[in-house]
C-alpha cells in the first residue's frame, strides 16, 4: 500500500473504539493530519468507520457542481476595439529577504495546481530556507521553549504535510512540501531534545567562529595591497611637497621664457644652448635648486671658467633624474616599513592576548608591505600556522557534527576546510573524499584530495583503494582497475581488495 510513515502509524494506532478526535490526542498529531490520514485510509479500504467513531467520520469534501454551460446567444457585431497599450511587464514576487523569484519558481508558481497563490508562495519561501539553521526554519527564537517549538511544528507540519491535499493536484510542490515537511520534523527533534539541541548550539557557535575566522585571514591579502598603495600616495605627496617651492623659479628662468624675434608669434627652432639651458633648468627643478655643475672638483677656478658643453649638461639632467628617482623610491620604502612597523606592533599586541588571528593577519599584512624581510616572514608564517590549527579544531568540530546528522555535503565542504588549512592531514583528506562520495558531490575535487593521500602516505593500500573507489563513482573503470592493481600488490592477503577487482571483471 502507498502509505507514508504519517499514515503507518495512524493505521497503528486503530483499535476500533477511539474516535478521529481520540487518534490526534494519543498520536500527538495535529487533528487536521490525522483526518488527512483517515481519509486516505477509508480510500484505500483499509479501514472503516463504524459505531461510535460514525459521528466524527471524517467528511469527504463534497465535488463542486460544474456550472451547466448557458446557451449560446445571437450578439450583434461587435465594433472593432481600439488597440491597447500592451500591459507593462509583471514585476517579480519578492520574497521576504529573500530577493526576487527565480526562473524555476516562476514556472512552478504557473503550474495548473490545486493549491492557492498565497499557499505556494509560503512553500516556495520555505524551500528556499532549507539550507538554513533550525530555529531559521522553524521561525522560533534562539531561546524559544519545547513548547513554543512543538507549538509551531505542528502548526507548520499540518500547514505543509503532503497528506493533508490528498488526492489533489500538487506538481511540482509535491516534491518542496515533502521536503520542507521533513525539514521541520528534522529541525523539532533537534531542538525539542534538551541533549540533542545543546550540540547543535555548539556546532553553530563554532560555525559563527570558524566563518569569522576565514573573513579576517581572507581580508588581510586585500588590507595588505590597500596599506601598500596609501603608501605609496603618501611618498607621492612627499614629493610633490619637496618640489613645490621651486616650481615657480623654473617657471621664471630665461629658459622658460617666450622668446621674441623679428616675426611677431614665430618662435624660432631652438638652438644647442637653448636646449642645454632648459635641461640646466629641469636639473635644477629635480635637484631641489642646485646645478647639476656643482659638484667638487680639485680646482675650483677651473670649474668657474670652463663653460659646460651640451652633452654636459644633459649628463648632469640624466643624473639628477636618476637621483630623483632613487629618492622617490627611498620614500616609498621607508613609508612601507612604517606601515609595517604599525601593523607588527599590532600583531605583537594580539598575540600578548592570544587572538591568534588578528595576529596573523596584522602580521601577514606587515611580511607583505616589507617583502624580502626573513625575520618578519618567519614569524608572519608562525603566526598563520598555529591560527591554522585552531581552523583545523574548528572545522573538524563541524565535520564530525554533519557527518553524524548525515548532512553530507556540509561535512565534506568542512573537511576541505581543514584540508587547506592541513595539507597533510591524511585523515581530514581520506573523510572529506568519502563526505564526497556519500552526498554525490564533485568527484573532479575528490580525486584530487584522495591523490594527495597517495603523495603524502604512499605505502598504505587502502588509500588506492579510496582513489579506485572515486574512479568507479566517476565511471573510470579502467583507472580504478590500475589503483586496484596496485593496492593488490601492496596487500596481498587483503579479500576485500580482490573482491572489487573481481566486480569489474577480471580476477588478480
Amino acid at each position: 500500500m502507498p502509505l507514508s510513515p504519517t499514515d503507518g502509524f495512524v493505521l497503528s494506532r486503530v483499535d476500533g473504539a477511539m474516535s478521529d478526535g481520540d487518534l490526534a490526542i494519543s498520536t500527538g498529531l495535529p487533528e487536521e493530519l490525522v483526518l488527512a490520514s483517515l481519509t486516505k485510509l477509508e480510500g484505500l479500504g483499509l479501514i472503516t468507520f463504524d459505531g461510535i467513531a460514525e459521528n466524527t467520520r471524517p467528511e469527504a469534501p463534497a465535488p463542486t457542481p460544474e456550472p451547466t454551460p448557458a446557451p449560446p446567444r445571437a450578439r450583434a457585431p461587435e465594433p472593432t476595439p481600439t488597440p491597447e497599450p500592451p500591459p507593462p511587464p509583471r514585476a517579480q514576487t519578492p520574497f521576504p529577504k529573500g530577493g526576487p523569484l527565480t526562473p524555476e519558481e516562476e514556472a512552478a508558481l504557473a503550474e495548473e495546481v490545486d493549491l492557492d497563490l498565497d499557499f505556494r508562495k509560503a512553500v516556495l519561501g520555505k524551500h528556499r530556507k532549507l539550507n538554513a539553521d533550525h530555529y531559521e526554519i522553524l521561525g522560533v527564537a534562539r531561546n524559544a521553549d519545547r513548547k513554543a517549538i512543538k507549538r509551531v511544528y505542528f502548526d507548520l507540519a499540518a500547514r505543509f504535510h503532503p497528506d493533508r491535499y490528498f488526492r489533489k493536484q500538487l506538481g511540482s510542490f509535491k516534491v518542496r512540501m515533502e521536503a520542507v515537511f521533513a525539514a521541520v520534523t528534522t529541525a523539532n527533534d533537534v531542538l525539542g531534545n534538551r541533549d540533542r539541541r545543546a550540540e547543535y548550539d555548539e556546532y553553530l557557535a563554532e560555525q559563527r567562529r570558524s566563518r569569522s575566522m576565514e573573513d579576517l585571514l581572507e581580508a588581510a591579502v586585500a588590507e595588505a595591497q590597500q596599506a601598500a598603495e596609501s603608501a605609496e600616495e603618501e611618498a607621492r605627496a612627499q614629493a610633490r611637497l619637496q618640489s613645490s617651492p621651486t616650481q615657480a623659479a623654473v617657471q621664471a628662468s630665461p629658459a622658460h621664457a617666450e622668446p621674441t624675434g623679428p616675426v611677431a608669434g614665430q618662435r624660432p627652432a631652438p638652438t644647442e644652448a637653448d636646449t642645454a639651458a632648459r635641461r640646466e633648468a629641469l636639473a635644477r627643478r629635480l635637484l631641489g635648486g642646485r646645478s647639476p655643475r656643482q659638484t667638487p672638483m680639485p680646482n675650483a677656478r677651473q670649474a668657474v671658467a670652463t663653460p659646460p658643453s651640451p652633452a654636459s649638461a644633459a649628463t648632469g639632467s640624466t643624473d639628477a633624474m636618476d637621483a630623483l628617482k632613487r629618492r622617490y623610491e627611498e620614500r616609498i620604502a621607508l613609508a612601507k616599513k612604517a606601515k609595517s612597523r604599525t601593523y607588527v606592533e599590532q600583531g605583537d599586541a594580539a598575540l600578548a592576548k592570544g587572538d591568534l588571528v588578528t595576529a596573523a593577519t596584522s602580521l601577514r599584512i606587515a611580511a607583505d608591505l616589507v617583502p624580502g624581510d626573513p625575520e618578519l616572514e618567519a614569524k608572519a608564517v608562525g603566526a598563520r600556522q598555529r591560527a591554522d590549527v585552531i581552523l583545523c579544531e574548528t572545522y573538524s568540530k563541524q565535520a564530525q557534527y554533519e557527518e553524524t546528522s548525515q548532512r553530507w555535503a556540509d561535512a565534506a565542504r568542512s573537511w576541505a576546510r581543514v584540508c587547506r588549512a592541513a595539507p597533510s592531514n591524511v585523515g581530514a583528506h581520506v573523510r572529506a573524499v568519502t563526505a564526497i562520495l556519500n552526498s554525490r558531490g564533485d568527484l573532479h575535487e575528490a580525486a584530487r584530495l584522495a591523490k594527495r593521500v597517495c603523495e603524502v602516505d604512499p605505502r598504505e593500500a587502502k588509500h588506492r583503494v579510496l582513489l579506485g573507489s572515486v574512479y568507479l563513482a566517476a565511471g573510470l573503470a579502467l583507472n580504478a582497475r590500475r589503483e586496484l592493481d596496485t593496492a593488490a600488490q601492496m596487500a596481498p592477503q587483503d579479500d576485500t581488495i580482490r573482491e572489487m577487482i573481481r566486480r569489474l571483471g577480471a580476477a588478480p
